[in-house]
């Protein structure tokens, strides 16, 4: 299976023609739930997107800004590429899948298309939990330093290179415009992520629970820094809290809660599927699913409002 995949992709990164799936009619309802790593909506609102993939009419698009690698070169990046597709496959049913390279500002970045879904893999290195600092695998790139140093970072496939900030967060733009392309009668999608507001886990300040989205992954809030530099005016806002959700109770009733762990285990299924391969199988992070799973808290900000430097939070359970 990883092998399929790795040369499935490695076909569409040299792919001239844009897939097919351009023709389908729009959709009506349009939402997009864009994560630093390919388990983060699973984990952190796996049973909003499994409800919206559910809906008839709706487009439901996911963007994966790292490769969610850890540094790691023997095959823990694809295997969680493939994984981020069968969360999908878990709710849509064993659906076909067409992969095909889509170019946005002058980037070339690797789509998988699944019924009524389409996830874009950017394949940025993991810039690593609490200082976002990198790998040494990856040269030490992240997203935390192209923002706040302008030190570019290259995909791990080298595809492509981002030499700025603005250039990051514009394909980001480009992505999200395109796909509204798709949905012209829908005003106002929503974009779903990791809330920007908050010291990540590197901070002095990370446990003093002044802030929407404490001790969070670096790769988490720079996705969320680079998302509010253009979807004000524009998109409906569902901000998550991640590491931190753990703190809180257990808020999700049982419905949302088994559909969400459809989508976790459909993801880990599969990395287990793919890693055991190369005879190292990665079992389900049992921990993880123990920590958030049973939990859902965000913040929602209407498309014309701002986001703010230092929002209120009146985060809240959806």
């Amino acid at each position: 299976m990883l092998a399929r995949l790795v040369l499935a992709s490695s076909l569409a990164l040299s792919a001239a023609a844009q897939s097919p799936v351009e023709a389908e009619p729009p959709a009506t309802s349009l939402s997009f739930y864009v994560a630093g790593h390919q388990d983060d909506w699973q984990l952190f609102r796996g049973n909003a997107a499994a409800a919206d993939l559910a809906t008839p009419g709706a487009r439901v698009v996911f963007i994966y800004a790292t490769a969610g690698d850890a540094g790691r070169t023997d095959g823990w990046w694809e295997a969680r590429e493939r994984g981020a597709i069968e969360a999908v496959r878990a709710v849509t049913g064993p659906a076909p899948v067409t992969l095909d390279v889509a170019q946005m500002n002058g980037h070339p970045i690797v789509r998988a298309t699944v019924q009524n879904s389409a996830s874009y893999f950017l394949r940025l290195p993991d810039g690593r939990w609490r200082h976002g600092d990198g790998y040494p695998a990856t040269g030490n790139e992240s997203l935390s330093q192209l923002r706040d140093a302008g030190k570019p970072v290259s995909a791990i496939d080298g595809s492509t290179t981002y030499t700025s900030w603005a250039d990051f967060w514009q394909t980001l733009r480009a992505v999200l415009d395109h796909e509204r392309s798709r949905a012209p009668g829908v005003a106002h999608p929503w974009v779903q992520a990791p809330d920007y507001a908050g010291a990540d886990n590197a901070d002095a300040a990370c446990n003093a629970g002044d802030s929407c989205n404490p001790c969070d992954h670096p790769d988490h809030k720079a996705v969320g820094d680079a998302l509010r530099q253009f979807v004000g005016g524009t998109y409906n806002r569902v901000w998550w809290v991640g590491y931190d959700s753990q703190t809180r109770p257990e808020n999700l009733d049982v419905g949302p809660f088994l559909a969400k762990g459809r989508t976790f285990f459909g993801y880990a299924a599969a990395v287990e599927r793919e890693t055991a391969l190369s005879g190292d199988p990665a079992a389900p992070d049992l921990g993880e699913w123990r920590s958030w799973g049973a939990r859902d808290y965000v913040r929602s900000v209407p498309w014309d409002q701002p986001d703010t430097d230092a929002p209120v939070c009146t985060v809240a359970s959806e």
